[in-house]
């Protein structure tokens, strides 16, 4: 067991080195998963042998998480579709987004005086809305239009908190009711919600929130999602327009 964590350990080191992008890196990630799946597969049937009833149920559970996991990673990054028992998603509805308290930046004086002043809005998003931003967001950081981070030399998000998405559209399309339209430019917008307000909307941004993360030397994936600012009534401050 101790060679096979080597071995990955190894691999991941490797991986790491090349500083290839995240969609692929998550790819083989993905297959490298294969052997620790394979490994406990191979005990499983070695505790079925000897009739170790009680270690082949705890070793057959650890078995179908892993594979479980496998499954949800595969379509994700492989086929780019969500399965509709992926748990992961339950996290990232019902956790804040600091759950994990891995961010090493503090805001600036001027932002957090923006931040303040705003308010979350809500979004009714279609049902498959982060398969076409994940797709979105990969464009732009190969674009160089987001930012960052070497998940290899630090930890952290790879894309910062608070980090605004560079080509959005609010289009009012009645009183009171909003489209939301992302893109990879201005060009190609896409609808990907719908908002329901009765007060004037006073966009401040749309942020990205999520994705690859580094925590104690091990890379994670928390899905992209996006977070949709206006400011509270009252509020002066002058930001970014969203509106064309």
């Amino acid at each position: 067991m101790t060679l096979l964590l080597d071995i990955i350990n190894g691999l991941n080191k490797f991986l790491g080195f090349l500083d290839i992008s995240p969609k692929y890196s998550n790819r083989a990630y993905t297959l490298l998963s294969i052997i620790p799946t394979v490994y406990i597969l191979r005990i499983v049937y070695g505790l079925w042998l000897n009739q170790n009833y009680l270690q082949l149920v705890l070793y057959g559970l650890v078995f179908l998480v892993l594979v479980y996991f496998f499954i949800l990673n595969f379509f994700y990054y492989f086929l780019d579709k969500n399965v509709k028992g992926d748990i992961t998603q339950l996290f990232v509805k019902y956790l804040p987004d600091d759950a994990f308290n891995i961010q090493n930046e503090k805001p600036n004086k001027k932002e957090k005086k923006v931040f303040e002043q705003a308010k979350e809005i809500p979004v009714e998003f279609n049902q498959d809305y982060q398969l076409l931003l994940v797709e979105n967001i990969q464009t732009l950081i190969d674009n160089k239009e987001i930012t960052t981070r070497d998940l290899t030399k630090e930890e952290g998000f790879l894309i910062d908190e608070n980090t605004l998405y560079p080509y959005y559209y609010v289009k009012e399309i009645d009183t009171g009711l909003y489209q939301l339209q992302i893109g990879k430019n201005y060009r190609d917008l896409e609808t990907i919600g719908t908002i329901r307000q009765t007060e004037p909307l006073k966009p401040i941004g749309l942020f990205i929130v999520g994705g690859d993360f580094v925590k104690d030397g091990i890379r994670y994936h928390e899905p992209y999602r996006l977070k949709f600012l206006a400011k509270t009534e009252g509020a002066a401050t002058r930001t970014r327009r969203s509106k064309k």
